[in-house]
């Protein structure tokens, strides 16, 4: 059997313990490390699917844009539908591109607050519905109502 004095030693013999703080120290740190690693990378694709959205909003603004300011649609039109961009023109900038409709809806006056004659003048309005698209395939989709006044007959 032990002697009282060997069971104290052995109780206070405190060799191991640096190796134990050592590997909850090394444990600690690698939560710690996978942690902040998968927060990252979170981050960096929160990022990236952002600018992507940006990149699809800012070409479907281009089309409406080109779509508000290009004559030959609305010379083409009538009461039916035209594609955006029309024939021979392309709205591909980098990596995105744009895509879409202008529909006719109706014929009335002119807006109020236009500063046009009523009499003199009438309005067409029309739907632009375009779509920006990103080479990753992120998309986003505007419409836009537009009122083109011109001439009564």
């Amino acid at each position: 059997m032990m002697s009282m004095d060997k069971s104290v030693k052995i109780l206070n013999n405190e060799k191991g313990m640096a190796l134990v703080l050592v590997l909850m120290m090394m444990l600690l740190l690698s939560v710690l490390g996978t942690t902040i690693y998968t927060t990252s990378s979170t981050e960096v694709k929160i990022s990236r699917n952002n600018r992507l959205m940006n990149e699809a909003f800012y070409a479907a603004e281009r089309g409406i844009e080109y779509a508000q300011v290009d004559a030959n649609i609305y010379s083409i039109i009538g009461t039916g539908t035209a594609v955006v961009p029309a024939t021979g023109v392309s709205l591909t900038s980098g990596s995105t591109d744009a895509t879409g409709l202008v529909t006719y809806l109706s014929q009335g006056n002119p807006p109020r607050g236009s500063g046009v004659d009523a009499i003199k003048f009438q309005a067409n309005y029309f739907l632009i519905d375009t779509t920006g698209t990103t080479s990753s395939n992120t998309s986003v989709r505007l419409e836009n109502n537009v009122g083109r006044i011109i001439p009564r007959p």
